[in-house]
C-alpha cells in the first residue's frame, strides 16, 4: 500500500501544470518527441533524486532548506524567469514554425534535470510525504520508495512530451506553432516572476 501511495504521489506532483511541464511541452513543439521524452526523463529523474534525499535524510534536511526558503525561492524564480524570457524571445525570432534553428540550446535530459533541481524547496514536499511511508531512514528503503515516485512521475511527464510533439506534427501553420512556443516560454517566465514576487 505504501508503494501505491508513493506512485500516486509522484504522479500527483508531476500532474501539476507548472513551468517544468510547460518546458517539456515546449521541447516537444520545438524539437519533437525524442527530445521531449529525454526532457521528461530528466524531470522524473530529478523527482527521484529529491525523493531519495528526502526519504534518506528525513525532516532534518527539510528543516535546513526551510531555513533558507526565501533565498531558494528567489533563486529558483529568477532561473525560471530567465529561461522563460529566453525561450519566448527565441521563439519570436525563429523563422521555422516549430522553432528550428531559432534557439541554439536544447532542453534534453540534463537541462530539465538541472532546472527541476533548481527548486530545492521540492524536497520539503517529499520530506512531508515520507512521514506517511514505512521508512527506516536507510538508503535502500529510500531508493525503493523513490523508485515508485519516479514510476509515477515519468508517465505524466511523457504525456506532456507527447502533447508537445503532437502539436508539432499536427500540420498547424508555422505562425500558430511559433505563437504556441512564445506562449509556453512566456508561461515559464510568468511562473518564475510569480516565484520572485512571492519570495519578496
Amino acid at each position: 500500500m505504501d508503494e501505491l501511495r508513493a506512485f500516486l504521489f509522484g504522479a500527483t506532483i508531476a500532474a501539476a501544470i507548472g513551468p517544468i511541464a510547460l518546458l517539456v511541452i515546449h521541447t516537444g513543439m520545438r524539437d519533437g518527441l525524442r527530445a521531449a521524452l529525454a526532457a521528461a526523463c530528466g524531470v522524473a529523474a530529478a523527482d527521484f533524486a529529491y525523493a531519495v534525499a528526502a526519504f534518506a535524510a528525513g525532516t532534518g534536511l527539510a528543516a535546513l532548506i526551510e531555513g533558507g526558503r526565501r533565498e531558494f525561492a528567489l533563486a529558483a524564480g529568477a532561473v525560471l524567469l530567465s529561461v522563460g524570457v529566453w525561450l519566448a524571445r527565441g521563439a519570436m525570432r525563429s523563422r521555422g514554425g516549430a522553432g528550428r534553428g531559432g534557439e541554439p540550446l536544447r532542453f534534453g535530459f540534463a537541462a530539465t534535470f538541472l532546472l527541476t533541481l533548481a527548486n530545492p524547496l521540492t524536497i520539503v514536499l517529499f520530506a512531508g510525504f515520507s512521514g506517511q511511508l514505512a521508512l527506516s531512514a536507510s538508503l535502500p528503503r529510500a531508493l525503493y520508495f523513490a523508485a515508485f515516485i519516479f514510476a509515477g512521475s515519468l508517465p505524466v511527464q511523457a504525456c506532456y512530451a507527447f502533447l508537445g510533439a503532437f502539436v508539432r506534427e499536427a500540420a498547424l501553420e508555422p505562425r500558430v506553432i511559433r505563437a504556441l512556443n512564445v506562449a509556453s516560454g512566456a508561461g515559464v517566465a510568468l511562473f518564475g516572476l510569480y516565484g520572485v514576487v512571492r519570495a519578496l
